[in-house]
Parts: C-alpha cells; structure tokens; sequence
C-alpha cells in the first residue's frame, strides 16, 4: 500500500509540476484490410492430405515430398453441425463457414430458424469489396451457394441458380465473379436465363479456354452441364486455371475500386471421390486443389497483403491407408490408375464382357486374381436404371478390387466427424491458430471486413 500511495503521490506532483497541456497523441491509421482468398478442400481430412504426399513421394526416399499444404498448417477445426448429430454435410458445413453461425444440415446460408444469415461476401460486398466463388462442381452447389444465397435446401438448385441470376435489391449482381459447371441450370426447359444475363451485362462463358478474352467483371463462368469431370478423366489444373483468371479479374476491379477482395476457392470433388471410395480419384483431386494453392502462394508473393486461409468442411469416405490388417499402403498401384472408378464402371456398361479384361487391366494398371474376375464376371446390370444407380453393382465389385491391391480402407460412403486442417498465411493468419471450430474461422474473416 505504501508503493502505492507513494507512486500516486509523486505522479500527482508531477502532474502540478507541469504547466504546459500535453499535446493529443495522433490516433494510429488503421492498417488496410487484406484481400481474404478461402481455400475449401470439400471432404478434405487430414488423411487425404496423407495420401496426397505420399503419392507424391518415393518409398525409401530420405525425404517425403514437399506440398503446398505443409508450412501452412496453423490448427484443426470440428466442424459438428446445429443438428441431432455429429457428422455434417457440406451445406451446413459451408453455412458456419460463410456466416459463423451453425445451421442443420442442408441448410444454404440460413440458421436453425431458416433466417438468413449475413455472408462473409454479402458483407464484403456491402464495404465495396470485389468478391467471388470458384468451384469444380456447379456453381448453385451446397459450398459456393452458402456464400452468396440464402434457401432451406441445398436440393433447390433452380431457386439458387434464380437467386444467382437476380440482381439484388439496391443493384448489381451478388458476385463479382463465378467459376463452375451448372450450364443447365440457367438454361432450363422452364427459365432460360442467359440471354436476360447477357441484356443485364452479366457475360455467360461456357469455354475455359475463352476467359482469358474477358477483363472486366462481372462474369459467370459455366463449363460443364452440372460438374467438371473428375481431375483424373479431365484435362490436369483446371482448378488452377480457373483461380489464376478469378484473382486477374479480382485484382483489376480491386485496383479500380481501391478496395479489397475477397475470393472462395473450393477443391469441390475430393468429396465426390470419397463417396465413390474411390482413391486415385482422390489423389488427382488433391493435386488438383494442391496445384490451385500454389497458384495462390504465388499469387501473395507478389500481392503481400493477402490473407490466404485454407480448411475443410468435413471429411468423407472413413479413408484409411492401410487395410485388411496388413501395415501397407501401395501408392505405386494408386498413382498408376488412370481412370475413375466411374469412368471405368461407365465403360463397361456399355460395351461386351469379353473387352471388360482388356480394358480393365490397361486402365488399372495391374493384374485381377481369379477370385476378383469372377466377382467382376458374375455382376447383374440392370438397363432399366438411370445414371449412377445403374453403375453401383460394377462400382462397388471395382471398390473392393481397388483397395485389396493398394491397400486402401474405406468405413463409409458418407461423411465422417473427424477433426479437419487449419492452414493459414498473410495478415490476420494468427487467429487461426490452435484448435478452434468452423464458425471461429468465419468470425475471424468477416472482423477483417471494413
């Protein structure tokens, strides 16, 4: 107390000592906001970032290969939504990542109330920001619409695709820019939109190859009737590519407005190759979503003050690698697959079992046991089912084949509650630290806004 008494005993003769009124402290300029790229591996745990490097690797190297993944890992979200269970699907998933709030699952962008939920980008957008939404899948999928829309179902892909196509209530377009497949959602029997798009300024490009024509914004990019083709049928880096002409456009209406952006790359398929149980699909999806990374570290490297933060909305498929109890796990085997288990299944349907062998063998890459032909040879089909359905007998006899050769695990066709990667870069990265839950990632995103 003494200490005390005598320390505000003399700051209070100091205080009478001085005559003359201390000048006011400049107040500190804020520093400006960072552009904000958010990278979501759909489906992407932990273990299919495992799988990516070590198919990336050699086995007995000193070394495992390096990824852009690696010096970026900051902590771990959950990712549980506001329902009766653990496991989340990926539109209550995107919701807590756009919004910070949780939802139930199937939910785009609204609470448990269904009340709509303020976006990282509707905010971004309201402070004059450029923003937009890259996708392999259609771009009214569960991910991309929690950012932009507000609907209680992710099954309402005409309304979300409306919702994209209206312009909101005080002008303008919801989106500065946005990449995907869903040409046939905006070009159906009932509502043709394309050509009103076009009437309103809003270009439509359906061919990858001539968005390098545009620079001006807005723009919609449709390059698939509903979904790219899987990474390992398609032509490599097409997520790449589509980032790359995303931050030229972002980049160039953010020089003209003198205001930020802010972008949502989703590496969409990861999870459509863990419900297919499909490992090399998965692999080239990773590489896919990989090589986008890069282009966005190189992106910052030349644009410092951006935000790079990359997670997961859930993980998919229960992968492990290694089963049956044998501590193996045959990357060799998956890097050397050179189609998807649907692409395979699909070509078989249609063509005689003699060729089944033939082709079999060349686009997996090694040798069937008798017991797993004769699996192959006894599967039903039935012509009279449509799409995927009709494919499940020949898909779920290659799944077993597959993952007794290399190895792999599956528990699940589904998604599972398993914690997912955290990686952050750039201005801000450091509230993402440690172990946190989905929402916090978005809570974090949408103070940067200003």
């Amino acid at each position: 107390m003494r200490i005390l008494a005598a320390a505000i005993t003399s700051t209070a003769l100091l205080g009478c000592a001085s005559t003359a009124p201390s000048a006011p402290e400049a107040a500190t300029p804020a520093a400006p906001s960072p552009n904000i790229i958010f990278m979501i591996g759909d489906g992407m745990g932990f273990e299919y970032i495992s799988a990516y490097r070590y198919a990336m690797s050699t086995l007995g190297d000193e070394q495992l290969a390096k990824t852009p993944f690696d010096d970026l890992l900051v902590g771990a979200a959950t990712t549980y939504p506001d329902d009766d269970t653990w496991v989340t699907d990926s539109a209550a998933g995107a919701t807590a990542l756009a919004t910070g709030v949780k939802s139930y699952n199937g939910a785009i962008g609204v609470d448990t109330n269904q009340a709509p939920q303020r976006t990282l980008m509707e905010l971004a957008r309201d402070h004059g920001w450029a923003t937009g939404a890259v996708a392999t899948v259609q771009v009214n999928h569960a991910t991309p619409a929690s950012f932009f829309t507000h609907h209680p179902s992710r099954d309402l892909y005409n309304d979300i695709a409306d919702s994209y196509a209206t312009q909101v209530a005080n002008g303008g377009w919801r989106f500065d820019v946005l990449l995907g497949g869903g040409y046939d959602y905006f070009h159906r029997d009932d509502k043709n939109w394309l050509p009103e798009l076009e009437q309103q300024g809003l270009p439509v490009v359906t061919s990858l190859d001539d968005l390098a024509e545009h620079t001006q914004t807005p723009v919609m990019g449709l390059f698939a009737p509903k979904a790219l083709p899987f990474a390992i049928d398609d032509k490599p880096g097409r997520l790449a590519n589509m980032t790359t002409h995303a931050l030229r456009l972002l980049t160039e209406q953010s020089a003209t407005k003198g205001k930020p952006f802010a972008l949502m790359v989703e590496g969409s398929m990861i999870d459509w190759c863990g419900h297919a149980n499909d490992i090399a699909c998965a692999v080239h999806e990773m590489a896919d979503f990989a090589a986008a990374v890069q282009v966005v570290r190189d992106y910052i490297a030349e644009h410092p003050n951006t935000l790079l933060v990359i997670t997961a909305d859930h993980s998919t498929g229960g992968l492990t690698l290694g089963q049956g109890g044998e501590y193996a796990w045959y990357s060799d085997k998956v890097n050397a697959i050179s189609q998807s288990i649907e692409g395979i299944a699909t070509h078989l349907f249609d063509v005689p079992r003699q060729q089944w062998r033939a082709y079999v063998e060349d686009k997996l890459a090694f040798r069937l046991t008798s017991k797993q032909w004769k699996q192959l040879g006894e599967v039903k089909l039935d012509k009279e089912l449509q799409g995927r359905d009709r494919l499940k007998p020949i898909h779920q006899v290659l799944v077993r084949i597959i993952s007794e050769h290399t190895r792999t695990g599956w528990t699940t066709g589904g998604h599972t509650a398993v914690d997912v990667p955290v990686m952050a870069s750039g201005p801000g990265a450091e509230a993402f630290k440690g172990y946190i839950d989905n929402t916090d990632i978005a809570k974090a995103l949408l103070k940067l806004v200003r």
